[in-house]
C-alpha cells in the first residue's frame, strides 16, 4: 500500500512537471518506466511479459524538436526485441499521423543486427503499414492521458501493471545499423512465389508448369527492380536484409510480435480479389441460371446492392482478418482484446467503376488502394474501337493514353477524394505494345502499386517479361524519383459522374453488356425507359470531349455520400437521359452531351446481307458485311490468334433477342481476311439460332480515327 502511494505521488509531481515545462517532445530524458503483464496463470511463450519505455536525448532537425524513445519487450521465452524512434511526440493511434512526426524508426530482434527502415529517395522513416499500429505501443489506462504517468496500460491486447518508474541512462541504438532503403510508394512485384519452368509465351490458352522461386530468382528479380514479394518462411528469411517488402506469411507463421514491427512485412495477403467480378460470378450469375424470371427483372440497382453486401463481407470477414485469425489460433500467443483489420490490403479489381465505393466505405480501414486488373485480351487498338462502336463516341484509337486514362480516371479520382492510393497491373493478355507505357504513365499520374500476374494460361505474364517490365518501370522511377503525390491526385479539372451500377462489363470490356451478363445488354432500358446505351453514350461523349480538349478528368459513380467539390466542373450523367453540368455555382441541364469538334473526313460504310439455311429452328445464319473505307483505314481486332498474331477482323458482330434480356457477342476464329488492302472488302460470319422469334443483328465498323458505322438487320425465325 505504501509503495503504491509513493508511486502515485511521484506520478502526480512528474505530471505537473511535464505539464508545466512542455520543453520535451515526449518527456524528461532518461525517464524509464517498466510494466509487467497482468496474469496469474501460465503465460504463452511468445507473449510479451515485460515492457520497458525509456526516454532519450533531444535533437533538433530542420527547426523541429525531436526526442529519442526506446521500447524494450521481453517475451515469456526470454526472447527480446527493441524499437528506437526519433519523434516529435509519443506515437499516436494512427500511423498516418506518425509518418509525419517520426523521423527515424529502428528495430533490433535479439542479438541480430539492428535494422532501420528508411525511404529510398526522401530518407524519411518507413513505418509498418499492415494495421494495428495503436496496439504496437503501450496505451495508458486511467491516471491521465500519458503512458509516462499511468499505473496500468494496454499493449498488444493485454493489460500490464507499472512495476518501476525511475531515472536511468538512456541506451542509444547500436552504432552499426543495417539501413533498408524502401520504396513504399512504388510497390512492384508478382502475386506468387513461383515462376514458369519454361516461360516461352503461349497464345493457345494452355497452362504453364510452375516451380518455387529460389534465392537466385529473388536476387534476379530485385536486380530488375521488383521490391514486393510473396514468400514462405524460408524465402522470407532470405529477404530480411534486402531492400524489399515481403508478404504471404500467415499469422501462424510469423515471429510474434517482432514481425509486426518490421516495416517490410506487409501481412499474410495484400489484396481483395475482384469483389465486382465475384459479385457477378457468385451472386448474379447463379440466380440468372436458376431463376428464369430473374433474367427479366434484374436491374443495375440490384447489382449495386449485391456488390455492396459482398464487398462488406469480403472486407470485414475475409482477407483483412487473416492475420489476427492466424495469431488467435496459436497456443504460444494471446492476442487478448487486440482487434484490427489488416489495413494495407488493396482491391485487385476489373470493375474500376466501383473504386469510389470501395475506397470510401471505411475511411480509416481497408482497402488502402485499388489496383486495375485488366480483363481478357485488352489493348488500345482492341478496346477503343469497341468502345467507339458500342457507345457511339469517336475516340482516336492510335494513342494508348486515350484508353487507359478512362480506366485510371476512376482510380485516381477515388484516391483523390478518399486520401488513399491506386495502382495498375499487367496481365499476359494485355497488348504488349501497351504494357510498358501503361506502367510508366500510371507512375507519372501518381500510381503507387504495380503488379504483373504470373500464372494461369493467357493471364500469365512470362517470367522474363516480368523482369523486362520491372526494369523499364524502375529505370523510369530512377529518372523521376521525386513525385508530389498529393498534387498528382489533384490533377483533374473535371469530374464526370455516372449512375451507380453502370460499368464497362468484364472480359468483353467495351462490348455490349454491363456487369458481363447479357441480361444487362445496352439495348435494355432503365427505370426511365432510357436505353443503357444512351446513358453510356452520354458518358463517353463527355469523356471524348475532355480527351480532345486535353483536359484531365476523374470518373465516379454518383454515390449519395460523395461530395465532388474541388473540381472546376462537375458533369452528372442522369438516368433520365439528361446531363447536369455544375460550374461556378450554377447548374445547367442539357438534353444532349456536348459533342466536341471532330476532324473532317468520311466515316467507313457498312452494308449487311443475311441468308438462312432454313426459315425455322434450328437454322444457320450467314451474314456478309460489305465494307467501304472512308478517310482512314478500318481496323478492329478482338485479340491475337494462337500464333500471337493480331488479325484485323474489322467488324464487331452482336445478336440481340429474341427477348430483351437475350444478348450474344458473336465471334469467329482468328483468321486472316482476304484482300485486306482493298478499300472495299467483305467480312463474313456464321452462327446458329435454336429458338424461334425475332432477332436483331448489329454489325459495327470503326476506323483508326474513331469514326464508326452501324448496320442493323432483323432476323425472324419461325417455330
Amino acid at each position: 500500500m505504501y509503495y503504491t502511494f509513493l508511486i502515485s505521488l511521484c506520478a502526480f509531481f512528474l505530471s505537473l512537471d511535464i505539464a508545466a515545462g512542455q520543453e520535451y517532445p515526449i518527456g524528461e530524458p532518461d525517464l524509464m518506466v517498466e510494466y509487467r503483464l497482468e496474469n496469474d496463470g501460465a503465460i504463452p511463450e511468445s507473449v510479451v511479459e515485460r515492457v520497458c519505455l525509456r526516454l532519450g536525448p533531444l535533437k533538433e532537425k530542420e527547426g523541429e524538436r525531436l526526442q529519442w524513445l526506446r521500447l524494450d519487450g521481453v517475451k515469456t521465452n526470454q526472447e527480446r526485441f527493441t524499437i528506437w524512434i526519433l519523434s516529435s511526440g509519443y506515437p499516436s493511434t494512427t500511423v498516418e499521423k506518425d509518418e509525419q512526426s517520426i523521423k527515424r524508426y529502428i528495430l533490433q530482434e535479439g542479438n541480430r543486427q539492428a535494422v532501420e527502415f528508411r525511404h529510398e529517395y526522401t530518407g524519411e522513416a518507413v513505418l509498418p503499414a499492415l494495421g494495428g499500429w495503436e496496439h504496437l505501443w503501450p496505451r495508458p489506462v486511467g491516471n491521465g492521458d500519458s503512458i509516462l504517468v499511468s499505473n496500468r496500460m494496454r499493449y498488444l491486447g493485454n493489460s500490464y501493471t507499472l512495476e518501476n518508474r525511475t531515472s536511468s541512462d538512456f541506451i542509444p541504438c547500436p552504432s552499426e545499423i543495417h539501413v533498408l532503403e524502401l520504396l513504399p510508394d512504388a510497390l512492384i512485384g508478382v502475386p506468387h512465389n513461383t515462376k514458369q519452368v519454361d516461360d516461352t509465351r503461349r497464345f493457345d490458352d494452355s497452362d504453364y508448369e510452375l516451380v518455387r522461386l529460389t534465392r537466385a530468382d529473388y536476387d534476379e528479380m530485385i536486380d530488375a527492380g521488383m521490391n514486393c514479394f510473396r514468400v514462405d518462411r524460408e524465402q522470407a528469411d532470405w529477404l530480411i536484409y534486402r531492400p524489399v517488402f515481403y508478404w504471404g506469411l500467415q499469422g501462424k507463421d510469423i515471429r510474434y510480435p517482432e514481425e509486426l514491427y518490421r516495416s517490410a512485412y506487409l501481412g499474410p495477403t495484400i489484396f481483395l480479389d475482384e469483389p465486382g467480378v465475384h459479385t457477378r460470378d457468385h451472386v448474379i450469375r447463379p440466380r440468372l441460371r436458376e431463376e428464369l424470371e430473374f433474367r427479366k427483372s434484374i436491374t443495375l440497382d440490384f447489382c449495386f446492392d449485391q456488390f455492396k453486401q459482398l464487398f462488406a463481407k469480403a472486407k470485414n470477414e475475409g482477407n483483412p482478418t487473416a492475420l489476427l485469425r492466424g495469431l488467435a489460433g496459436r497456443s504460444d500467443v494471446d492476442i487478448g482484446e487486440m482487434e484490427f483489420l489488416q489495413k494495407n490490403v488493396y482491391s485487385w479489381e476489373t470493375f474500376v467503376s466501383t473504386a469510389l465505393h470501395q475506397l470510401a466505405e471505411q475511411k480509416n480501414g481497408p482497402p488502402d488502394a485499388i489496383v486495375f486488373e485488366p480483363p481478357g485480351r485488352i489493348g488500345s487498338r482492341r478496346t477503343l474501337p469497341e468502345m467507339n462502336m458500342t457507345y457511339q463516341c469517336q475516340i482516336p484509337v492510335d494513342s494508348p493514353k486515350n484508353f487507359i486514362d478512362i480506366i485510371y480516371g476512376f482510380l485516381r479520382g477515388a484516391a483523390r477524394v478518399t486520401g488513399k492510393t491506386w495502382g495498375t497491373s499487367i496481365y499476359g493478355s494485355v497488348d504488349r505494345d501497351d504494357a510498358f507505357w501503361f506502367l510508366t504513365h500510371a507512375y507519372d499520374m501518381g500510381a503507387e502499386r504495380f503488379f504483373f500476374w504470373d500464372s494461369h494460361r493467357l493471364a500469365c505474364v512470362p517470367y522474363s517479361e516480368c523482369l523486362a517490365l520491372a526494369r523499364n518501370l524502375r529505370n523510369h522511377i530512377e529518372s523521376h524519383p521525386h513525385r508530389d503525390l498529393e498534387r498528382l491526385k489533384q490533377a483533374a479539372e473535371i469530374a464526370i459522374l455516372i449512375p451507380p451500377g453502370y460499368n464497362f462489363g468484364h472480359v468483353h470490356m467495351g462490348r455490349g453488356d454491363l456487369w458481363g451478363v447479357g441480361e444487362l445488354n445496352l439495348e435494355c432500358c432503365n427505370q426511365y425507359g432510357v436505353p443503357y446505351r444512351a446513358v453510356m453514350n452520354h458518358f463517353f461523349i463527355e469523356i471524348e470531349r475532355c480527351l480532345r480538349l486535353g483536359i484531365a478528368f476523374d470518373l465516379f459513380w454518383d454515390l449519395d455520400s460523395f461530395d465532388p467539390s474541388g473540381y472546376r466542373e462537375i458533369v452528372r450523367i442522369l438516368e433520365d437521359g439528361t446531363i447536369a453540368v455544375e460550374k461556378d455555382g450554377r447548374r445547367t441541364i442539357l438534353s444532349h452531351p456536348r459533342v466536341p469538334m471532330r476532324p473532317d473526313g468520311a466515316p467507313p460504310q457498312i452494308g449487311v446481307s443475311i441468308s438462312k439455311s432454313t426459315d425455322d429452328v434450328p437454322t444457320t445464319i450467314t451474314a456478309k458485311a460489305r465494307l467501304t473505307e472512308g478517310a482512314a483505314p478500318i481496323y478492329y481486332t478482338p485479340g491475337s490468334n494462337e500464333d500471337g498474331v493480331y488479325i484485323n477482323q474489322k467488324v464487331l458482330w452482336e445478336l440481340f433477342g429474341p427477348e430483351e434480356e437475350d444478348y450474344h457477342c458473336l465471334s469467329h476464329p482468328f483468321e486472316y481476311e482476304k484482300n485486306q488492302t482493298l478499300k472495299e472488302n467483305t467480312a463474313d460470319i456464321q452462327f446458329r439460332i435454336d429458338r424461334p422469334g425475332t432477332y436483331r443483328l448489329r454489325a459495327a465498323v470503326c476506323d483508326v480515327a474513331g469514326r464508326t458505322s452501324i448496320a442493323w438487320r432483323i432476323i425472324t425465325i419461325q417455330e
